[in-house]
Order: C-alpha cells, then sequence, then structure tokens
C-alpha cells in the first residue's frame, strides 16, 4: 500500500510539473510577440515610435 501511494504522489508531481512548464513557455511565446513591433519603430527603421501618455 505505501509503495501505490507514493507512486500516485509521482505521478501527481510530474503531472504538475509538466502543466507548470507548459504555463511558462506559453507566456515567455506571449511575451516575446510585442517585441517584432518595438523593432519596425525608431531610428534604425526610419519611423519615429509612438509615444505613450503618462
Amino acid at each position: 500500500m505505501p509503495v501505490t501511494r507514493l507512486i500516485v504522489i509521482v505521478l501527481m508531481l510530474g503531472s504538475f510539473a509538466l502543466a507548470f512548464a507548459q504555463l511558462v513557455r506559453q507566456s515567455e511565446e506571449t511575451s516575446l510577440r510585442p517585441q517584432p513591433t518595438v523593432s519596425r519603430c525608431g531610428d534604425a527603421a526610419g519611423t519615429p515610435c509612438p509615444q505613450r501618455a503618462l
């Protein structure tokens, strides 16, 4: 009985680790998307960047 309990705990922790890794990967992908739009403006592209209101 303790062995099966240990196996269940290991499986639950493993599935939690996989879900957390997927969440981190997805959040990294969404945070990297806006960066190409930043490189389209400025001195290198020759177009002014929009200024945010303070």
